[in-house]
């Protein structure tokens, strides 16, 4: 927990936008395990480490940015070809960071795994159109695939200088017509069933952080 809490601030001192992006999508992502917990499918492959695992290593997703030239990471306008193709590179960069250190100290610990997984694949789509490696359906480890949709969600409900927000309900509807393409049916199916708690939490957030306080 250490590591992580330390490697999650280096992330956030690149980019100081990304801190409350980082503690939303951990919850996000626990959520929509939780309720994924709840079907048939799932109750025997997410257990409760599974959870709080997801829930602890999500911060880790962007760890590769610390390899993306300011220029690029903190530009304030939208990226041209060439700089979208660099800021591609943050997943490997993330992945590899983190495998040289299971490599290197022979780690078997699902934690430190889970992490690797998510920083080097959450940007994988169910039909295989994502980067870095393609990977398609459930090639793509499923706390990936959740970790994809958390992502995404706050992406689109966060304004940006290059772009505005999408309403809740917006983005509701960008996900599901995303349905077996960009994202997993089964996880779409289980954020549709909690979207409202999504909508919840980003609203409580923003009343949190103008009153100085952090609802996580």
């Amino acid at each position: 927990m250490a590591i992580v809490t330390s490697l999650v601030e280096l992330t956030d001192s690149r980019d100081p936008q990304t801190g409350a992006h980082l503690l939303r999508t951990k919850t996000f992502a626990m959520q929509l395990a939780k309720q994924l917990k709840k079907s048939n499918k799932y109750a025997n492959i997410i257990s409760k480490e599974f959870i709080e695992n997801i829930y602890e290593t999500a911060p880790l997703h962007d760890i590769g940015k610390v390899g993306i030239q300011d220029s690029i990471l903190l530009k304030a306008g939208k990226l041209d070809y060439e700089e979208i193709q660099e800021m591609r590179q943050h997943p490997l960069i993330g992945g590899k960071v983190l495998q040289d250190i299971i490599d290197q100290y022979g780690i078997h610990q699902p934690f430190i795994i889970m992490a690797k997984n998510i920083a080097a694949f959450h940007h994988e789509r169910f039909d295989g159109t994502g980067y870095p490696e393609g990977l398609k359906g459930e090639n793509i480890p499923l706390e990936a695939r959740i970790f994809a949709l958390a992502d995404v969600y706050d992406a689109l409900r966060s304004e940006r200088p290059y772009k505005q927000s999408l309403s809740h309900i917006e983005v509701i509807n960008k996900i599901k017509s995303e349905s077996g393409k960009h994202f997993d049916p089964d996880i779409v199916n289980a954020f549709l069933t909690i979207e409202k708690m999504f909508s919840k939490l980003l609203y409580n957030d923003y009343k949190n952080t103008q009153n100085g306080l952090s609802w996580i």
